[in-house]
Parts: C-alpha cells; sequence; structure tokens
C-alpha cells in the first residue's frame, strides 16, 4: 500500500485526529497491484479489481487538548451555542 500525507488536528481529549488536507506527498509501494501506484499494471482499466484503500501518514498541525466537538456529550455542545 502506498503512503499519503495527511495534515490536520489532533484532539488529546478523545484521541479523535481530523484530517484537513492531504499534502500531495506519496510513499509509493511500487506494487503493480495498488491503484495508487505509478506502476499499476492496470493504468488505462476504467474499473480493476486492484485496492484502492490509501493509508495516511497523519502529521499533525494543531495539538488539542479538549475532546473533539463531535465527541462531546450533546449537553455540553448545547450550553456553548449561543441563544
Amino acid at each position: 500500500m502506498c503512503h499519503h500525507e495527511i495534515v490536520g488536528d489532533y484532539h488529546r481529549g478523545c484521541g479523535h485526529f481530523h484530517g484537513r488536507y492531504f499534502t500531495g506527498d506519496v510513499n509509493d509501494c511500487n506494487s503493480q497491484r495498488c491503484k495508487t501506484s505509478k506502476t499499476h499494471m492496470h493504468k488505462t482499466a476504467s474499473n480493476c479489481g486492484c485496492p484502492s484503500v490509501v493509508t495516511e501518514n497523519r502529521r499533525v498541525q494543531n495539538l488539542y487538548q479538549t475532546k473533539h466537538p463531535d465527541c462531546q456529550p450533546q449537553e455540553q455542545q448545547q450550553q456553548q451555542q449561543p441563544r
């Protein structure tokens, strides 16, 4: 599998990584059966059976000590919203 670098935010409170964007930096596995590799054998086929799973190399841009908003309890989110 090829590894694609992604930059994002890490929330220590819940261990949640929120990816912001892919940098375009790819560590190619050079496998003929990997869809994201430059040496993929079915380059012209529109629908081959090779796996297209992207493995992420995560790079933390912002480190938060709190939980991600999606991981906070519902009642705490309601208290933070302005009325």
